[in-house]
């Protein structure tokens, strides 16, 4: 019952991470830790319920599948923080470890040799997994998940040193089996198994929650900011780095009815689009940008001299300007875009920077549209 309870809880976790897949498909990594779980209790019912019959062919049947369980676990868990696996590298040691354990049975039968080389091996790929996302986490969740990584991979060595003895001269994998060994190793995997899949299971909300509140306050259509998500920045912003200076940029797309009447509503969101693209291949970290509401966005800056801000307006429209957008005769089309610039005043908050922008903004239609205005 012992033995068989691990793999019982792995295809547990293998259901629960295809069910939260099925709602959150963004989250592809799930599908990741998923088959992780899957292989892993494939691989031990393997071994307990000796599939197949041959011990040289469960041995390195096992193997193959205890590495690819290892290897799909650390593809996805660099997947969900957008770092790369280092693939040759992992083949490679995955290589080493299945063809050591084949040596191990076939040219010199060793059961010690064997048990070494897969758990030390393991170890090894899970260990440089826990170190890499160490180094990336910025989290507390991301770190919580490092060192939870980090334990399990170093549990591998004491663990198979100190119950090695118990096995004896035994060769063979019916004597493993029935050792001490055999019983540590599968309480040992439960154990961690339990910890480690909750400790997923707890990334997985979080991330689902970090995903809830960006699609809260971003606009759908370009994949900026909306108004909600625009002013969490600003508070963020003024609190944590209390900037010199903080200038606001308000711009409309000229005659904008026009291009969805002309082009159709396709016509106007490719504009759109390419607008938002545009606006954030020119803003730093530190700034943002907004999709207001229709054609109307927002950019924040901080300490830049107002005279920086205003050149910097000058240049998105004039980029605007000479942008072809969108294809068959919208690329023909000339978009232009009318400006506000004001900068933030001694303890004016956002709702009073936005109206003077606002009124520079329609200061600059009144003159005849495509024009910077500042304050």
């Amino acid at each position: 019952m012992l033995t068989l309870l691990g793999p019982a809880i792995a295809l547990l976790f293998t259901g629960a991470f295809l069910g939260v897949w099925n709602r959150w498909r963004r989250l592809r990594y799930l599908l990741w830790l998923a088959s992780t779980f899957f292989l892993f209790s494939t691989a031990a019912l393997s071994q307990i319920l000796l599939i197949p019959r041959d011990f040289g062919l469960n041995a390195v049947i096992s193997c193959i599948l205890y590495t690819a369980a290892v290897l799909v676990f650390a593809d996805g868990l660099l997947m969900r923080m957008d770092l790369r696996s280092d693939y040759l590298l992992n083949f490679t040691g995955a290589l080493l470890v299945i063809g050591g354990v084949s040596y191990f049975f076939y040219i010199d039968r060793n059961l010690h040799a064997r048990i070494y080389i897969l758990n030390f091996g393991l170890a090894a790929l899970l260990l440089r997994t826990a170190l890499k996302i160490g180094r990336a986490a910025n989290t507390r969740i991301d770190r919580a998940l490092s060192w939870t990584l980090l334990v399990f991979a170093l549990q591998f060595f004491p663990r198979t040193i100190l119950s090695l003895g118990y096995i004896g001269n035994r060769r063979d994998l019916a004597a493993l089996t029935q050792s001490p060994f055999w019983i540590w190793l599968n309480f040992s995997f439960i154990i961690f198994t339990v910890v480690l899949g909750l400790m997923l299971l707890a990334v997985v909300v979080s991330d689902i929650v970090r995903t809830l509140h960006q699609n809260a306050n971003t606009d759908p259509l370009t994949g900026l900011l909306n108004r909600r998500g625009f002013e969490e920045f600003v508070d963020r912003q003024v609190l944590k780095t209390r900037p010199r200076v903080l200038s606001l940029i308000i711009f409309d797309i000229d005659d904008f009815k026009s291009i969805n009447d002309s082009y159709g509503h396709h016509g106007g969101d490719a504009v759109l689009t390419q607008v938002a693209s545009l606006v954030q291949r020119n803003i730093r970290a530190s700034d943002a940008v907004a999709r207001l509401g229709g054609e109307e966005f927002i950019v924040l800056l901080s300490n830049l001299d107002r005279g920086d801000v205003y050149a910097f307006a000058e240049r998105l429209r004039n980029e605007i300007a000479h942008t072809r957008f969108g294809s068959d005769g919208l690329s023909s089309h000339t978009v232009t875009a009318s400006f506000g610039v004001v900068e933030f005043r001694s303890g004016e908050d956002l709702d009073e920077a936005v109206r003077r922008a606002d009124e520079m903004l329609y200061s600059a239609k009144r003159s005849g549209k495509n024009r910077t205005l500042a304050s």
